[in-house]
């Protein structure tokens, strides 16, 4: 087990590969950008921006409500239903993208779906772990002190009474 981790690439080199490796149609990471946004035809399929702008809301949800944490979990659990039936969003919109786009977006695979749904709402998702962790942890620091301070207190009550 040992070997595997040696044998592993560092954080920079994957991040190296990522960004500057070579693609099968493209050279880089960011060609693939370049072409992703090119190919979306941003004049006529105005829809993708009410799904940005929802996104957007969303962000604004999620750091206007940092601190309360029942609020950021029913943000969660929404974004956990969005991402469990994006794949059944994925067909439909593959089924009817006449309806609403002027071109086919929606491949079997859903990339385009995951590059525009999926990945923002699971970066969503990170940060509310992340804020929900240090909520924790705050409430655990208040839960100990509080519980050191009667712990205090108890002692000097006993002191007082010998």
């Amino acid at each position: 087990q040992a070997q595997a981790f040696s044998t592993m690439p560092s954080i920079e080199e994957v991040v190296h590969t990522v960004l500057n490796g070579e693609y099968r149609y493209t050279q880089s990471f960011w060609e693939d950008v370049q072409a992703f946004v090119h190919a979306v035809d941003w004049s006529n399929d105005r829809w993708i921006f009410l799904i940005l702008g929802a996104e957007l809301i969303e962000v604004v949800l999620i750091i206007a409500n940092r601190c309360k944490w029942e609020r950021l979990t029913a943000v969660f659990l929404v974004n956990a239903a969005v991402l469990l039936g994006a794949e059944r969003l994925n067909g439909l919109a593959r089924r009817r993208w006449k309806e609403f786009s002027s071109q086919q977006y929606f491949d079997e695979n859903g990339s385009f779906a995951m590059v525009i749904v999926g990945l923002p709402l699971i970066v969503c998702q990170l940060v509310i772990v992340v804020l929900l962790l240090r909520e924790v942890a705050s409430l655990a620091v208040k839960a100990k002190t509080m519980q050191l301070t009667a712990q205090i207190k108890e002692k000097k009550k006993k002191k007082g009474e010998w």
